[in-house]
């Protein structure tokens, strides 16, 4: 027992519960995990780009730089909160493509401390700095642009760490901030609120789990209970509501069965665990006033231009229906065959894993007859990944796979120990607490299952493996030894130099290698034919252009600010608007603003090609033509 009166789980001490006072060996640790993590990140840091992207983020956050509001002055890809943060790094760094990167980098630096600090509430401090280095290569340098889901994936890390200190200390800041966090995310892209979701689920769970004031009162509440089992229906049904808009069978075993693994594990514990008592109501309510007021502040401050300016329905607009439509448009369902294959793979492992622990600490002649195997294997495997395409899907595939299975199998495992009564209930709050963030963040994934997308919750999906493997009594050590060094050496050496476009597909060697020399670049490295391709655009576009605007389309945010030349029409992607009198509105624009120089993409990233009407008007109109790789451009004598 604690001073608190809380029994400490078994084989776990009250320092490393509580760790109110690191050791300056942690410390020290820390510093040397902190000092890698950045040197890697720094290595990686201009490396690649995927142009619509790095041209969505620049231009909205240049035109928040000259005072533009988003959504109101032009359609905003994402909530808007990612644009104001932009905007701030072109006034520290520069205005270039590399100052987004950088302030991303300063969040980065926040954010690996916070792994660590969490890693560390279920495995001893070795092992936490390992984890968190593990972490890192599954993380942002795998693309380094600052894109939202990156912050999405900071603050649930933020947040999961509050609501971790929370259950330690219960003070109601660490709430409060948690929902902060939540509410911040949210502002830099809608799914935040799955983190939010997650930590509601949580807070529902530790209600359940909370001790009775009076355990002589027997009496029922059974408003609460229908209140509570509701509530679950609701959320599961709203989950399945928005799965069923881009699905397959892969997409509800990998996204709705982990969040019904969530839903039983509280129907379960309402009916088999939480005590008949009073104020039931009073007790959640408490911690969701709290939780909520920490979502609600950062957003009011965002809402405020919006309230003053009455603009708030054109903000609505862009975040939802905008959304809906891109879900039809350019989403991804999952890969069965790639489902079936990690779930094949998880099972086999799993098993072997059980096969090969002992009850007891092993013998080194024992080590060395399991370990010498796995040594060998490693490099083998590692091998066939790289020369081997199917081998390499394989491993992808597995991996991939384990965000559900963790999830479920954890949850069962929970269940099964709380039978038991061998699973106290702080180590329960923490097991659920970081099994619901992951599977609700997760649904990040959800409609575009692309490969990139899963590196956005990969960190939290390792920190609930270790949440699970922590607490049981005797884990498969060489197993889980071995499936870390494999992970660690399968991302640096055979993903990450793939780039996004590659990734989960197939090895390929890095070949981001040359400097966009545009002024606007910033530095970033990318491959010879963008660098080429790109150059010559911006140095025709600098020959012909005159005035401050020009036309880019369809899909070519980036052609604005590498130039340095205005948008008329403040729509990035042909699906932001409604097709009907799309040539109208171009030509309209054309005229208003006298532009001289209009670029027409053959390659855009979501959009067909170009309208013939509004084609055969800017041939006429634009006689002179150049190429430059994909780009077309068309200028006035």
């Amino acid at each position: 027992m604690t001073s608190q009166g809380v029994q400490l789980p078994r084989g776990v001490s009250e320092e490393h519960m509580y760790a109110a006072k690191p050791s300056s060996r942690g410390r020290l640790l820390l510093a040397l995990v902190l000092l890698l993590s950045a040197l890697y990140m720094a290595w990686e840091l201009k490396r690649g780009w995927v142009p619509s992207d790095e041209g969505t983020l620049a231009e909205c956050a240049d035109r928040v730089l000259r005072g533009q509001l988003p959504h109101r002055d032009y359609h905003e890809g994402y909530t808007g909160g990612l644009s104001y943060l932009n905007a701030a790094a072109f006034r520290m760094f520069g205005t270039n493509l590399a100052s987004m990167r950088y302030m991303m980098f300063l969040f980065f630096l926040a954010w690996v401390p916070v792994v660590y600090y969490a890693a560390s509430r279920f495995v001893s401090v070795p092992l936490a700095g390992a984890l968190t280095l593990l972490a890192v290569a599954w993380g942002p340098p795998n693309y380094a642009a600052a894109m939202p889901s990156w912050y999405n994936l900071f603050f649930a890390t933020f947040g999961l760490a509050a609501l971790l200190r929370y259950i330690e200390v219960q003070t109601g800041r660490w709430l409060l901030l948690a929902g902060a966090c939540g509410g911040l995310s949210v502002l830099f892209k809608l799914p935040g609120l799955f983190f939010i979701a997650g930590a509601l689920l949580f807070l529902v769970f530790r209600e359940q789990l909370a001790p009775s004031a009076n355990f002589t009162d027997r009496r029922d509440s059974p408003a609460y209970r229908g209140f509570v089992l509701t509530s679950i229906l609701l959320y599961e049904a709203l989950v399945f509501a928005l799965l069923r808009k881009l699905a397959n069978s892969a997409t509800y075993l990998y996204f709705w069965v982990p969040e019904l693994a969530i839903g039983a594990a509280l129907v379960w514990h309402e009916v088999y665990v939480s005590r008949n008592r009073r104020q039931r109501f009073h007790f959640l309510l408490r911690e969701l006033v709290l939780f909520a007021a920490g979502v609600g502040i950062p957003i009011a401050v965002f809402l405020v231009p919006y309230l003053l300016t009455g603009n708030v329905g054109l903000l609505v607009r862009d975040i939802f229906v905008v959304s809906g439509q891109l879900i039809g448009r350019a989403g991804m369902k999952p890969p069965e065959l790639w489902f079936l294959q990690g779930i094949v793979v998880n099972v086999l492992l799993i098993t072997v894993a059980l096969l090969i622990r002992s009850k007891a600490a092993l013998k080194l002649w024992e080590q060395l007859l399991l370990g010498l195997p796995m040594v060998l294997l490693i490099p083998f495997a590692l091998f066939l990944a790289q020369r081997a395409m199917f081998f390499y899907q394989l491993v992808w595939s597995t991996i991939w796979v384990f965000a559900p299975v963790v999830v479920v199998v954890g949850v069962l495992l929970m269940i099964r120990w709380s039978r038991l009564n061998r699973l106290e209930s702080v180590p329960r709050q923490r097991l659920f607490l970081t099994l619901s963030v992951t599977a609700a963040c997760s649904l990040i994934q959800f409609p575009f299952s692309n490969t990139i997308y899963f590196c956005y919750i990969a960190p939290l999906v390792l920190l609930s493996i270790t949440a699970v493997i922590s607490l049981m009594d005797h884990p498969p050590r060489l197993a889980v030894a071995g499936m870390m060094c494999f992970c660690f050496l399968y991302v640096v050496l055979e993903l990450t130099p793939g780039f996004v476009y590659h990734l989960g597909v197939q090895y390929t060697p890095d070949v981001q290698k040359v400097r966009l020399s545009i002024p606007r670049a910033g530095g970033l490295r990318v491959t010879a034919a963008s660098a080429r391709e790109y150059e010559e655009l911006d140095s025709l576009i600098r020959q012909h252009a005159r005035g401050e605007y020009i036309l880019a389309k369809p899909d070519s945010p980036e052609v604005y600010f590498l130039s340095g030349f205005h948008d008329p029409t403040g729509i990035f992607f042909d699906y932001y608007e409604d097709p009907a009198g799309r040539t109208q509105r171009a030509l309209a624009a054309i005229e208003s603003r006298n532009i001289n120089l209009v670029v027409l993409n053959h390659r855009p990233p979501f959009a067909g090609p170009i309208a013939d009407d509004l084609k055969t008007a800017l041939e006429r109109e634009f006689p002179n033509r150049a190429d430059a790789g994909d780009f077309e451009v068309r200028w006035k004598p």
